[in-house]
C-alpha cells in the first residue's frame, strides 16, 4: 500500500512537471475554499483530499473555511478569484444546484460562473430526530408532529437539509418551525440538547446515534448505509424519492484555460482514486466516486435541470 502510494505520488509529480508552462499553476499554495465550518463533514472530506493532492504536487493545499449564507459566501469568493487555479471551491449541490434558484436575485450562474474541475462523490443524508420524539421510526415521528403542529423545530445547516426537510413536510402535511445554522456541528449539538427535534443531515450525526444521543430514522441514499445498516432508506420508510443527487466536486472561477483545467482535473482525480482515500471517506459516510472535468460538467448541467424542477415542485420559498 505504501509503495503504491509513493509511486503514484511520484508519477503525478512528474506529470505535473512535464505539462506546458502555461498550464502550470503560478502559485506556491493552492487554496480550496470550503462552504462549511471546521468539523463539518465537508471540511473533513476537503482536508482528506487536500492532503493527498498536496503530497502529489509538492505544494501546500490549504483549506479556507468560509461558512454562511448556505454556501453563497464561499462560492462568491471563488467566483471573484483570478482564473489561475490557485483558488478553488469545494462545491456542493447546495450552493451550486439549489441556492441560485431560491434567491430573487441569483448571486451567480452555476453553469457560467465556474469551471468544473473534478467530481468528488456523494454525501449520505439521514433523517435524525432528538430522543425526546416518541417512537423510533418515520411513522411515529410523523404522527407526533401532526398532533402538535408548529410546536416542534427542525434544523437546517445547508440547502440540501432545507430541500429534503421541506419535501418531508410537504409530503406528510407537517408544520414545524425552521431554525437555521451556519453548519451541521452546532445544529447537531442543539439536536442532542433538544433545542431542535429533527434535521436531515450528513453522516456527521452517526457517532451521536451510536452513543444513543439522537436517533436515525431513515437514510436518503438508494441503499442502506453500511455504517447504520438497521436504518431504512427514505423509500423503505415511506418517504418519496426526490431524485436529486447530493453531489460534491471541485470547481474554479470561470475563464480557466483548458490546459490548466485538465492538469488540475488529472491531479485531483488521481489522488481520489487511491484506495486509502476512498476507505477513509467511507468511514466518514461519504462515497468518493471521482470523475474528470468533462464528465463532471455534464453532471452539473443535468442536476441543474433536476434541482430546478424539484425546487419548484416542493415550493421552496424565494428569499
Amino acid at each position: 500500500m505504501v509503495k503504491f502510494g509513493l509511486g503514484l505520488s511520484v508519477a503525478i509529480a512528474l506529470a505535473w512537471m512535464m505539462v506546458p508552462a502555461e498550464a502550470q499553476i503560478p502559485c506556491r499554495t493552492v487554496t480550496m475554499v470550503a462552504p462549511f465550518p471546521a468539523g463539518s463533514n465537508t471540511d473533513a472530506i476537503a482536508r482528506l483530499i487536500g492532503e493527498r493532492v498536496s503530497e502529489s504536487i509538492g505544494r501546500p493545499v490549504v483549506i479556507d473555511n468560509k461558512p454562511g449564507a448556505e454556501g453563497q459566501i464561499a462560492a462568491m469568493d471563488v467566483k471573484r478569484a483570478a482564473a489561475d487555479g490557485c483558488r478553488l471551491l469545494f462545491a456542493t449541490a447546495g450552493n451550486l444546484s439549489i441556492l441560485p434558484y431560491i434567491r430573487r436575485e441569483p448571486p451567480y450562474d452555476p453553469l457560467a460562473d465556474f469551471t468544473p474541475i473534478a467530481e468528488v462523490g456523494r454525501y449520505n443524508f439521514f433523517l435524525f430526530a432528538s430522543n425526546s420524539m416518541p417512537g423510533k421510526d418515520v411513522r411515529s415521528f410523523v404522527e407526533a408532529v401532526r398532533k402538535r403542529p408548529g410546536m416542534f423545530n427542525y434544523a437546517t445547516a445547508n440547502n440540501t437539509n432545507l430541500l429534503a426537510f421541506s419535501e418531508i413536510q410537504r409530503q406528510f402535511g407537517l408544520r414545524m418551525e425552521r431554525i437555521n445554522y451556519k453548519g451541521e456541528p452546532e445544529a447537531l449539538t442543539d439536536l442532542i440538547q433538544d433545542r431542535v427535534q429533527a434535521i436531515v443531515a450528513t453522516s456527521l450525526g452517526i457517532p451521536y446515534v451510536r452513543e444513543n444521543q439522537i436517533r436515525a430514522l431513515a437514510v436518503m441514499s438508494p441503499q442502506r448505509s453500511p455504517l447504520l445498516p438497521e436504518v431504512p432508506t427514505f423509500v423503505e420508510a415511506g418517504i418519496n424519492d426526490l431524485g436529486i443527487v447530493p453531489w460534491a466536486g471541485i470547481v474554479g472561477p470561470a475563464g480557466m484555460s483548458h490546459e490548466r483545467t485538465e492538469m488540475l482535473s488529472t491531479v485531483f482525480v488521481s489522488a481520489m482514486e487511491r484506495s486509502e482515500i476512498k476507505d477513509r471517506a467511507a468511514e466518514l459516510g461519504f462515497s468518493i466516486d471521482p470523475s474528470p472535468a468533462a464528465s463532471f460538467a455534464v453532471m452539473i448541467r443535468d442536476q441543474d435541470t433536476v434541482y430546478r424542477r424539484v425546487i419548484r415542485e416542493v415550493g421552496l420559498p424565494v428569499q
